[in-house]
């Protein structure tokens, strides 16, 4: 990273940073994402810091969580970078991976106590426009908060 880049980064936000009522409202957020798929599409969804440790998780695993929280937040990293060396922006807005079965959306979020990540999970049956649309709405309103 060249030193204009390293001076522009989003400030990281830690763990202990994340109260526990932005927590509850993460939860909440991807708790009802998820619902709104009635378990068709959605394998689940997490909410992580940009330094990849987990603020919330729904419908998945606590391991699988972690996991996919440390490697969005490399991905993220990357993402971000990529835009800028091209000039298409200082932050990446999603990034998509598709594989076999499934896609993993990652997604930034700027929040007041720092940037975060959303992370989903998705089955091939996902519909599509409406996991972004709904995705979009889980950044906006963990950006007010």
């Amino acid at each position: 990273m060249n030193a204009a880049a390293a001076r522009t980064a989003p400030p990281r936000s830690s763990p202990k940073s994340i109260d526990d009522d932005l927590r509850a409202k993460a939860k909440s957020l991807l708790e009802q994402f998820v619902n709104q798929f009635g378990g068709v599409g959605v394998w689940g969804a997490v909410i992580s810091t940009v330094d990849g440790f987990d603020v919330a998780m729904a419908s998945m695993p606590e391991a699988e969580g972690t996991k996919l929280s440390a490697m969005a937040s490399s991905i993220s990293a990357i993402g971000d970078m990529a835009v800028q060396e091209v000039g298409t922006g200082k932050y990446h807005q999603c990034i998509t991976i598709e594989g076999a079965d499934g896609y993993i959306f990652i997604l930034n979020i700027s929040c007041s106590a720092g940037p975060m990540i959303l992370s989903i999970a998705a089955s091939k049956e996902a519909m599509l426009g409406k996991l972004m649309y709904y995705a979009r709405q889980v950044v906006e309103k963990m950006t007010k908060a």
